[in-house]
């Protein structure tokens, strides 16, 4: 079926009827994961950016326009699906450098089972930063994911940048303290993740 043919199917049927979706994923669905594949590097996460373009394309299907371009339509939502998991990866890398930093996170362990434990502490990570009041997880996702400046920050949330340096060293010793590793029994406590 050529794109010529889903115009027809859009111009004689509505966007969400079955066939018309059926037809869209039957012939686009080879060049919508070849360009996640391409822009992701992944197959399960470019099967996953797949999925959502098709969800995307089915829901804003009134947007496109027929007898304009429809593969270059839904490649550009492909693209924006991959761009917004892309942004994801690098908002989970910026955290756990900054908390690699700290020490709370080290490289993983060779061995299967230390390698389990440092799976689950990391997603103990990622509970805790969720945990955090708002006023201090927006202050870390500003500063690293969005990767602002101080000065910057303080600007959009509309507070000094004192505030801004003391919600960060307080969103950080939070989570220092959310994930140290109970104490052991002579007394002594550790704060890393393995």
């Amino acid at each position: 079926m050529s794109s010529c043919s889903i115009d027809d199917l859009l111009r004689c049927h509505p966007g969400d009827d079955p066939a018309v979706i059926e037809a869209i994923v039957t012939e686009y669905r080879a060049p919508v994961y070849r360009l996640a594949c391409a822009l992701l590097d992944d197959p399960a996460e470019a099967d996953d950016a797949t999925q959502e373009t098709f969800i995307a394309a089915a829901l804003h299907i009134e947007r496109y326009q027929p007898g304009t371009n429809f593969r270059a339509w839904l490649l550009t939502i492909t693209a924006n699906a991959c761009k917004g998991r892309l942004r994801k990866r690098k908002v989970r890398r910026n955290l756990e450098n900054l908390l690699s930093g700290l020490h709370l996170l080290q490289d993983p362990p060779p061995d299967p089972e230390s390698a389990a434990l440092h799976h689950e502490r990391g997603a103990q990570l990622w509970q805790a930063v969720g945990e955090l009041d708002e006023k201090y997880r927006l202050v870390l996702v500003l500063r690293l994911v969005q990767e602002l400046p101080v000065s910057e920050i303080a600007q959009v949330l509309g507070i000094n940048e004192k505030t801004i340096y003391t919600r960060l060293y307080e969103a950080t010793r939070k989570l220092r303290r959310r994930l140290a590793v109970p104490q052991n029994a002579n007394g002594a406590g550790q704060e890393r993740i393995p």
